[in-house]
């Protein structure tokens, strides 16, 4: 009889620990389907802001115009024939290259060979003689000059010796100093003429001829320099005549 009893009890007892067991289990099975739920929306949410972040980097194609066709879908490609007009620029002969032609060089001008004045130093005699040399040479050779100082430079270059040099000196410190200056060729020329020329070349060609005297010179150089102190003195008539005699060597006056 105890024996049933404690059979009967421990019978009870497995019933009620397997029914807390399977209490357990439903609820444990809950909270699953609760956690996969969680889960699943997690999920979905993680899923909608990668594709918002897709969408945002994908820049935004503008639409097509209605003339232009809309370009082919991925899925389907279809084949392209070229057009006549394309294969015949394919198969066109390449362009011709750019021909150059050059122009022919002007031709240079030759300039006359002229002689340069002879330096000068300063004499009244020789004053003329200067200028006018400096002047058949700059107007003669024009492309050796191309401003007026270079023309300025040359001329001062050959003032070399005697009073000439210290004139020229003194008018280089002046115009390096800035005090003075020469606009143009004539002016610089003007300014020796003024300085060097003789002031009363009349009466200095008159005092010449009354002193000239042929010497060792050819009848042709001394008939030359006669008619030149003669022109310069203003001399003509029969008193030119005298002294032209007077001044020849004693065997050519017979």
């Amino acid at each position: 009889m105890s024996q049933e009893t404690s059979s009967t009890a421990t019978s009870s007892n497995l019933e009620h620990q397997l029914a807390d067991a399977m209490t357990a289990i439903q609820m444990l099975m809950q909270n699953v389907g609760t956690l996969t739920q969680q889960v699943t929306t997690l999920t979905n949410s993680m899923g909608i802001m990668q594709a918002a972040q897709d969408a945002q980097s994908i820049p935004i194609s503008q639409p097509a115009p209605h003339n232009q066709s809309l370009p082919p879908s991925p899925q389907y490609q279809p084949f392209s024939q070229p057009s006549p007009l394309a294969l015949a620029q394919d198969h066109a002969a390449p362009a011709p290259a750019p021909i150059f032609i050059r122009q022919p060089a002007e031709p240079r001008v030759k300039e006359p060979k002229i002689a340069a004045p002879i330096p000068f130093s300063g004499k009244r005699e020789d004053t003329e003689s200067f200028i006018n040399s400096c002047c058949l040479y700059i107007n003669g050779r024009v492309s050796e000059f191309t401003t007026e100082d270079a023309k300025i430079y040359w001329i001062l270059s050959y003032m070399q010796s005697g009073s000439a040099k210290v004139w020229c000196d003194y008018v280089i410190s002046l115009m390096y100093q800035d005090k003075h200056s020469f606009r143009n060729m004539d002016q610089l020329l003007k300014e020796i003429d003024r300085k060097f020329r003789d002031t009363d070349k009349r009466t200095t060609q008159s005092l010449k001829i009354r002193m000239i005297q042929q010497g060792d010179k050819s009848a042709d150089e001394h008939v030359q320099e006669f008619e030149k102190a003669a022109l310069e003195a203003g001399y003509e008539g029969y008193p030119l005549v005298v002294e032209f005699k007077r001044s020849l060597n004693a065997g050519l006056r017979k």
